[in-house]
């Protein structure tokens, strides 16, 4: 990792912008190799006590607004919030690294590699889907909340983060263990969230302890108007708005953002 410059480029650096996409995908791909569970399980900084308290709230927030199961960790990592979920929930993740290891941690919780822009499972899977801090890392925010809908069942919730726009950020150099080299970090405000889960019911945003982070709850409707359910035609063809979460500058920088 340390030989790769990955976050020196944008996207006017490629011919086009599907280019600079699947560059980015790329590192989180074959490159990155950072451990979210031995951070926050050995004292390495304050980033341990950061994904410690991920970690707590995350449960507590399931617990409270989950709708049941089958689960699905979009953008598992290491196993940081899956470990929390029901046995036999599923975890997904671009890293086949990541997935090596939850394999070994969390046997009895199922692995998949896949991109959460495009994820193989078939309409309606899943009660709940949690996706903790990876909105901000994916080139395209509005399709993996597209696709997270489409794999919910109706009715069923999203529990998810991402970082605040808060100038603590800014001294992220100082981390003993964050890469250095992430090709772009996006942060949001609230409203930017709100605007960004515009597809679903949002029954929740709030500010972490802190404000790093902006935590929400949000339900895909449990019956829409003009729904073509039971017509025979998949829901992936009849939801293909464009949510607004983030403008064209901030998603297209592919520079780190904190």
């Amino acid at each position: 990792m340390g030989g790769h410059q990955h976050a020196e480029k944008t996207v006017d650096d490629f011919a086009t912008e599907r280019e600079w996409a699947e560059w980015v995908k790329d590192y989180y791909r074959d490159i990155e190799e950072y451990d979210w569970v031995a951070v926050a399980d050995n004292v390495k900084g304050l980033e341990s006590f950061f994904h410690r308290n991920r970690r707590r709230a995350v449960r507590n927030i399931v617990r409270k607004y989950g709708s049941g199961e089958p689960m699905l960790d979009a953008g598992c990592g290491t196993g940081l919030n899956l470990a929390g979920l029901p046995p036999g929930s599923t975890g997904i993740d671009l890293n086949p690294r990541n997935l090596a290891l939850v394999r070994q941690r969390l046997p009895q919780h199922n692995v998949v590699q896949g991109d959460v822009e495009k994820m193989p499972f078939a309409d309606a899977s899943f009660g709940t889907v949690v996706c903790t801090e990876v909105l901000e890392h994916v080139p395209y925010p509005e399709q993996a909340l597209r696709e997270i809908r489409r794999v919910l069942r109706p009715g069923g919730t999203l529990i998810g983060s991402v970082p605040a726009r808060s100038a603590i950020w800014k001294l992220r150099f100082l981390s003993s263990t964050c890469p250095g080299d992430e090709p772009f970090h996006n942060e949001y405000r609230p409203p930017e969230v709100r605007a960004m889960l515009a597809p679903f019911e949002v029954e929740r945003v709030w500010y972490s302890l802190l404000r790093f982070n902006i935590l929400f709850v949000a339900r895909k409707p449990a019956a829409e108007p003009g729904s073509m359910q039971g017509s025979g035609v998949p829901e992936r063809a009849e939801t293909r708005e464009v949510s607004p979460c983030t403008d064209s500058r901030t998603r297209r920088v592919g520079v780190r953002r904190r």
